[in-house]
């Protein structure tokens, strides 16, 4: 009988950390991509993207994250000119490769910040991606804001060109962040 109140005593003292699924709020969330060409700086938002995140929180804190997904459709891609998103989406082989993904592997978590890893798939190409997130908890939202630069040739794709090739775009790209998630 001691044996079973001592079992229950310290399961009530015991707090149990349970993994907590956090979906994205498109509506109070932000995605872009910028870069340069011969010609201007340009930045296209991304309309519609989704995700989750399984976290771990304690005490108010996210203490861990097991994994974590996030999908953008290609065509959602918008710069506000028709002819340079035509040219984004032929580029990043829209017809055969809707969807861009990453899909996590590991997330260190260091106060408030983490490093994500995963594998970002891109045009049918698929890399080992990293990046550092600045991660929020309150009101028991996740906030994951940052930016990451990386090239397009990485995922095999050729820069857009335009007007038989004399404006050109940068290999590098860089995508700003500020995604919201709730329970």
């Amino acid at each position: 009988m001691m044996k079973i109140l001592m079992v229950i005593a310290l399961c009530i003292t015991m707090q149990f950390v349970v993994a907590q699924e956090f979906v994205v709020e498109p509506a109070s969330s932000k995605l872009s991509i910028s870069g340069t060409s011969s010609l201007h700086d340009w930045e296209s938002k991304v309309e519609t993207f989704k995700g989750n995140v399984s976290a771990n929180v304690e005490n108010n804190q996210i203490k861990s994250v097991e994994n974590f997904n996030f999908q953008l459709n290609v065509k959602s891609i918008k710069s506000g000119k028709s002819g340079m998103d035509k040219k984004t989406y032929k580029a990043l082989q829209e017809d055969d490769y809707p969807t861009i993904s990453y899909e996590g592997t590991s997330v260190v978590i260091h106060n408030n910040s983490a490093t994500f890893s995963g594998v970002m798939s891109v045009a049918g190409k698929s890399k080992k991606f990293s990046t550092k997130v600045n991660l929020i908890y309150e009101n028991d939202k996740m906030i994951l804001s940052g930016s990451k630069e990386f090239n397009l040739t990485d995922f095999d794709i050729d820069p857009p060109t335009a007007v038989f090739g004399t404006i050109k775009t940068g290999a590098a790209v860089v995508i700003h962040y500020n995604i919201q998630l709730k329970k």
